[in-house]
């Protein structure tokens, strides 16, 4: 089946859906998360939040699709808002896209409180959520499984990390991420460069200033770029067409400025390299227990994939590869959300 077939057959199952229940959208937007929230919160960094116009696409086509919806701008006013109405939480859903916060377990408050009231929510819970974010765990887990991943490690900003570091990366390019952290922050173009004992002081030191405590330093795959959508339902995943990034001119990977800039495109990888990245990105879906959906990333070089990073919940925007992917397929920006809904309606029925 293609992935076209996959989601018609999907939106079909919608159609047959009972849409009785409300729609509560936790979502983390720039300038009005913060002005509503407790002061007292550490805030992500704003670039990971939605600017107006991006949530604004999203906003209005989940309200188009689901009608009853009400949006709630930070974690803690939905968690009050529901407390304090009393409500029933087999009469709504949660379509979750909060990302809030400084820490590894940052995007799971969402997810444990729904489970802790046995209600409905989209993608994948607490455990999985912030296990997603450690991409030196994850990786370590999916290598032991036969998933290609590079070498990546968790650097600590002392010398105890040097001989790791220099014994696994040395002569080797490296790329120098924050270990939790999405949407490209902290990631700039001098990230990438060549580890040698002579390059080591400035490797501190541009680990330093992605970092200030702990970074994490991945092999550079060279070659192509890739992300892969796989969706879950009745419990069985399913990867739809990879989507090959297309940088522009002299640059080989997605940084900060091109992330916030959008200075990028896309089109559909081709050849038999999209059934190995398939393969690869469900395998790993089914190793790590993801619910409903997520985006799987990947570098291809000499003809093999390798799992560079995770989206548990990602970007689902009018410039995101998912909707460039559903336009490929002649489908609406609305089916996305009708189609993760849908998946996560037949997931609980499974379970």
């Amino acid at each position: 089946m293609t992935g076209a077939q996959k989601i018609t057959e999907i939106l079909e199952l919608y159609k047959k859906e009972t849409i009785d229940f409300d729609v509560y959208i936790v979502a983390d937007a720039q300038a009005q998360t913060i002005r509503e929230s407790d002061p007292r919160i550490a805030h992500a960094d704003e670039s990971e939040f939605f600017s107006r116009s991006e949530f604004a696409g999203i906003a209005s086509a989940i309200f188009n699709v689901f009608g009853f919806a009400k949006v709630f701008y930070n974690e803690i006013s939905f968690i009050e808002y529901f407390i304090r109405e009393k409500i029933d939480p087999k009469g709504c859903i949660v379509y979750n896209l909060s990302r809030d916060g400084m820490h590894q377990g940052k995007k799971s408050l969402i997810p444990a409180f729904c489970d802790l009231y046995n209600m409905r929510y989209t993608g994948s819970d607490a455990f999985v959520i912030s296990l997603l974010r450690n991409k030196a765990i994850y990786s370590d887990i999916l290598s032991l499984h036969g998933v290609n991943v590079p070498t990546t490690i968790p650097f600590y900003h002392n010398r105890t990390s040097c001989n790791e570091i220099m014994n696994l990366l040395n002569n080797k390019e490296v790329i120098i991420k924050n270990i939790s952290e999405s949407a490209s922050i902290g990631l700039y173009p001098q990230c990438k460069m060549l580890l040698t004992a002579q390059t080591y002081q400035d490797f501190c030191d541009i680990a330093a200033s992605v970092n200030s405590t702990h970074v994490l330093v991945q092999e550079f795959i060279h070659g192509s770029e890739c992300e892969v959508l796989v969706i879950q339902q009745q419990g069985t995943y399913f990867a739809l067409d990879p989507v090959e990034i297309s940088f522009p001119a002299g640059k080989d990977f997605m940084d900060s400025q091109m992330s916030n800039n959008y200075t990028y495109g896309f089109k559909l990888l081709t050849g038999p390299i999209c059934t190995k990245v398939r393969q690869s990105a469900v395998q790993a879906a089914t190793i790590l227990g993801i619910k409903d959906y997520a985006r799987f990333d990947f570098r291809i070089q000499n003809k093999t994939p390798y799992l560079i990073d995770i989206a548990g919940t990602p970007y689902t925007t009018h410039h995101s590869s998912i909707a460039y992917l559903f336009d490929q397929y002649g489908l609406q920006y609305e089916d996305i959300y009708k189609t993760i809904v849908t998946c996560m309606l037949s997931n609980y029925k499974s379970n």
